[in-house]
């Protein structure tokens, strides 16, 4: 019976291969990826709404949550630190009214788009799995509206501070699953007409937007 004797350069060697081939996977300084997935938005909205110049007391608007499709654009500036810019397909959302404003059904339809930049800083950039957390500026861009029992009926756009978290899991060098988490803090103006009165009204709309999808690094 032989026996082969093993370098401990060797051994060494071959330690390192599943760290090495573990750290090559993460993030690195110029990396380039682009996002492509789904998204909810989830309003937690309420409104201060003035009639001919009074507040009506109790009354308040609902917005509808939406599903959308989105995506990102991320550029690393080193392997722990990157700017990501979100777009997406602009939703349509419904206006209704709430508290003593209930009876007056849908007040109208909002079709607006969220775009955003962010800077993350992600945890175990190297390794396969990678959390983020990321803070930024938004806007809120309103392209139409759609008038309901409220006629003639017109929002604002509007900026925001973004706060996010997240996370990326690398299935191999070019291809990774992301989803992440943000909250965005704003408020808006909408006007228009109730019952030939002229309407104003003071919306918050506060969104949490869940994103989930695939990530493609060139």
């Amino acid at each position: 019976m032989s026996v082969r004797l093993v370098s401990p350069f060797a051994v060494g060697m071959l330690a390192a291969a599943p760290a090495y081939a573990e750290d090559s996977i993460g993030w690195h300084k110029g990396d380039i990826v682009i996002r492509a997935g789904g998204a909810g938005v989830f309003f937690n909205s309420s409104a201060e709404v003035k009639v001919a110049g009074n507040v009506v007391p109790g009354g308040s608007v609902s917005l509808s949550n939406n599903a959308t499709a989105s995506g990102e654009l991320e550029y690393f500036v080193t392997s722990n630190i990157s700017l990501a810019a979100n777009f997406g397909i602009p939703p349509e959302t419904r206006i209704t009214g709430a508290g003593t404003l209930a009876p007056l059904g849908v007040a109208g339809r909002v079709r607006y788009g969220f775009g955003d930049l962010v800077a993350r800083y992600h945890v175990g950039a190297a390794g396969r799995f990678s959390p983020f957390a990321g803070l930024g500026v938004g806007r809120i861009f309103v392209f139409s509206t759609r008038d309901g029992s409220v006629s003639g009926l017109s929002a604002d756009s509007a900026w925001a501070p973004v706060v996010q978290g997240g996370a990326d899991f690398h299935l191999n060098r070019q291809i990774s699953l992301y989803a992440n988490v943000s909250y965005v803090p704003v408020k808006t103006d909408a006007r228009g007409l109730m019952q030939g009165l002229p309407m104003t009204a003071r919306v918050t709309l506060n969104p949490t937007v869940v994103q989930a999808g695939l990530s493609y690094r060139f």
